[in-house]
């Protein structure tokens, strides 16, 4: 008789398990790791999509490649990790059925060094190899008169094309291995997210030497991506919403300082 007992309770217990894992009710978001997944499982963004009756399921990703190709196979319901142009540049090339539905943040793009850095002269630089951020690189480098020109029009990662006077010679390497190249005493220019993933945010502002305006990073703010024929779901709504929450903007400013700057704003 006990074991008919606690049969029901059983019954409860297992339907709820599959209730948590109830592919409508759960929403996938691809993300690289920092800041991007650490913002999506804020307590705030988990606990407003929870409220609406959903579950976050953040899958992280290492790369900038399997984010985009995931979402468009169906793979995830959307990803976290991009600015446009970059998104712009995939859509392109690849024939991506895929959109920006809210930018987020943005990540000021900046030189690191360990130490201080009284001429440029002769400097060897590395910068990361697809050729939007390559363009944020080289107009950083040129604001500050490292370089004097540079050409992107075919580009080639393994001839990056400028002209300085100051004779610095820049390689464009895949941006996970930026770092390495700082910490072995060289100069990077690394985006936001993968300084934050190898450094933290203490760490990384300490090997900062100088990095963009914020009217030019904010020009490139990452951003929610869905597929087109998802841009107006009930999930995509519930996310962006929980990222719209001014409390997601007070976590973004206390965890990460200038690093990361909070820019929302609805694109659909």
């Amino acid at each position: 008789m006990k074991k008919i007992k606690l049969l029901p309770v059983l019954v409860v217990a297992l339907l709820s398990l599959v209730g948590c894992d109830d592919p409508a009710k759960t929403i996938v978001v691809g993300a690289t790791p920092s800041p991007h997944a650490e913002i999506l499982s804020s307590a705030s963004v988990k606990n407003y999509i929870a409220e609406q009756g959903y579950k976050l399921k953040v899958k992280v990703y290492q790369d900038y490649v399997t984010p985009n190709k995931a979402l468009n196979d169906g793979g995830i319901d959307a990803n976290y990790f991009q600015h446009i142009p970059y998104l712009n540049e995939e859509v392109s090339n690849k024939g991506y059925l895929i959109s920006a539905v809210a930018k987020i943040h943005y990540e000021p793009l900046n030189l690191y060094g360990k130490n201080s850095v009284s001429s440029y002269a002769n400097a060897k630089i590395s910068i990361v190899n697809d050729v939007s951020n390559v363009t944020r690189a080289f107009e950083l480098l040129k604001a500050f008169d490292i370089i004097d020109t540079y050409d992107v029009a075919n580009f080639n990662a393994q001839h990056p094309q400028y002209t300085s006077s100051n004779n610095v010679r820049i390689q464009c390497i895949d941006p996970g291995l930026l770092h390495h190249k700082v910490e072995d005493g060289e100069l990077a220019i690394i985006p936001g997210n993968y300084a934050l993933t190898a450094w933290g945010s203490a760490k990384a502002s300490q090997y900062r030497l100088f990095g963009e305006t914020e009217e030019v990073a904010g020009q490139k703010s990452n951003v929610i991506a869905a597929r087109d024929s998802d841009i107006n779901s009930e999930k995509i709504n519930v996310l962006v919403a929980a990222l719209a929450q001014s409390n997601v903007g007070t976590f973004i400013s206390e965890s990460y300082g200038p690093t990361v700057m909070y820019s929302f704003a609805d694109l659909r």
